[in-house]
């Protein structure tokens, strides 16, 4: 199965706080750091970009639960 880019993190903390949200509800996630082909994580750390990719299957249920962690407060 194929994995797409489901969002652009903007670093490795969004990321990961996008994956575990996404893990919860059984999503499979992959992290690639965006700029791989420039460098990668050996050039610039973990303050660039990282794309956050789920199974082309999970695509959409991804994008919804992204969709509602980004306009719900955390109380």
């Amino acid at each position: 199965m194929d994995y797409r880019t489901v969002k652009l993190a903007q670093n490795n903390v969004e990321a990961e706080i996008i994956k575990g949200f996404l893990e919860a509800e059984g999503i499979n996630v992959i992290l690639k750091p965006s700029t791989q082909p420039y460098g990668g994580i050996a050039y610039f750390g973990d303050t660039g970009p990282i794309e956050v990719q789920v199974k082309e299957n999970q695509l959409l249920q991804a994008k919804s639960i992204i969709h509602d962690m980004e306009i719900k407060p955390i109380e």
